[in-house]
């Protein structure tokens, strides 16, 4: 029965697949799109409860398979990763019931589930569980994924009670390989931790924005007013390659006994997190409460330790983002149009992002928009400022077709 149900089923995908989609409304092309995704959540979740019964029959030992992932690897002609990413879902979803039940209903993604796997290894997690996935269907995945992180932090630190803080796992498990081909390319791979990817990738980001502004000025001597993005004589990638050696130059060329810079990382950290963690490594206060608000992480989203946060402090310099505080400027009214200084970084590190929904362009690489147009009397201040991506500045301005 089920075999010929799975039959109707691959039958309704045939039918639904000779829609002519392009020819839909907008509105009924968005629906459409919306409901494929939800479908793959259904058939991920299918796809779990068939392959937990084969993986529990030991059907596949029949064909002298060392693993159901072997079996289904070779029968389904699946790459190995797959197979085996297949098999842990099935597996780990027998004992995270409200999870394979969204996943069946549609109301969260196989991404979901699969991040909810980590943190299902937690005893806390069946008490957590209703309480992230109700997250799942309110936040974005990004916001999501770190209101998980920031879970995980809080239980663990409740489970080691007077216990100190022990090593970010993150950091032990940092590497770097570079190799050389036999055409003598150098192969580079690794993991970096937190705090390392974003120092090492906003240097990167820097200095790869150094490389754009000369090709492009190349570009436009060559080519003058019809120069695009393809006169560039580098892709990005390239760029992004010599950007790293250049780094490297930079590095050899600087003196030994020059100044250290600071680190490039931005923390965000509120006040009462901060001083709770100085308290608590000073000996001087308890974990605090199960539920209290916090805020540890970097620009990017990454969630760090209290203790991380302190030290990163330690390390670079600590600015004060006090807004309606009369010791930084962030209001110029009408005196001046551009949101520049204290008051561009202070909206940067406010939004993050992009300010339109769905859009996730770091604000540091964003425009500032008024929200009340300069031409309608708009002040330039940080109520009426938000981070947009040219783009959707763009559109801001001047409508969808501007």
């Amino acid at each position: 029965m089920a075999v010929a149900e799975l039959h109707d089923l691959s039958e309704a995908i045939r039918l639904a697949a000779k829609v002519d989609y392009a020819a839909l409304p907008g509105a009924e092309v968005e629906a459409a799109a919306e409901a494929v995704q939800r479908l793959k959540a259904q058939l991920a979740a299918l796809e779990a409860e068939a392959v937990g019964a084969y993986d529990a029959s030991m059907r596949w030992s029949v064909g002298a398979h060392r693993s159901p992932a072997a079996a289904l690897r070779h029968r389904c002609r699946l790459r190995g990763g797959n197979a085996r990413a297949s098999v842990s879902l099935a597996r780990s979803l027998r004992s995270m019931p409200g999870t394979a039940l969204a996943l069946h209903d549609g109301e969260i993604t196989e991404a979901h589930a699969r991040r909810l796997t980590r943190a299902a290894t937690r005893p806390e997690f069946a008490d957590g569980e209703p309480f992230l996935l109700r997250k799942a269907t309110s936040l974005s995945f990004a916001d999501w994924e770190r209101a998980v992180s920031y879970w995980e932090q809080v239980v663990d630190e409740a489970r080691r009670g007077d216990d100190p803080e022990p090593g970010d796992p993150r950091e032990q498990d940092r590497a770097l390989h570079l190799s050389t081909t036999l055409a003598g390319m150098g192969r580079l791979d690794g993991w970096l931790d937190p705090a390392g990817n974003s120092e090492v990738r906003e240097t990167l980001r820097r200095i790869e924005t150094e490389l754009f502004e000369s090709d492009w000025q190349l570009a436009k001597t060559e080519f003058g007013a019809g120069a695009t993005i393809d006169s560039l004589w580098r892709t990005p990638a390239q760029r992004r390659a010599d950007a790293l050696v250049e780094m490297a130059r930079r590095a050899m060329t600087a003196p030994k006994d020059g100044k250290r810079p600071r680190p490039l990382l931005i923390v965000h950290v509120d006040h009462d997190t901060f001083e709770r963690a100085l308290a608590q490594l000073a000996g001087e206060a308890p974990p605090e409460p199960f539920g209290t608000a916090r805020l540890h992480e970097l620009d990017d989203g990454s969630v760090i330790s209290p203790t991380q946060a302190i030290e990163l402090g330690v390390l670079g310099d600590v600015r004060r983002l006090v807004y309606e505080s009369p010791g930084v400027i962030l209001d110029y009214g009408r005196r001046v149009r551009l949101f520049q200084g204290a008051l561009r970084e202070a909206i940067c590190a406010r939004d993050r992002v992009c300010d339109h929904p769905g859009c996730e362009i770091p604000a540091r690489a964003c425009e500032i928009d008024h929200v009340t147009p300069w031409s309608a009397q708009g002040e330039t201040s940080h109520r009426n400022g938000r981070a947009r991506c040219t783009f959707h500045h763009r559109r801001h301005k001047h409508g969808p077709s501007g």
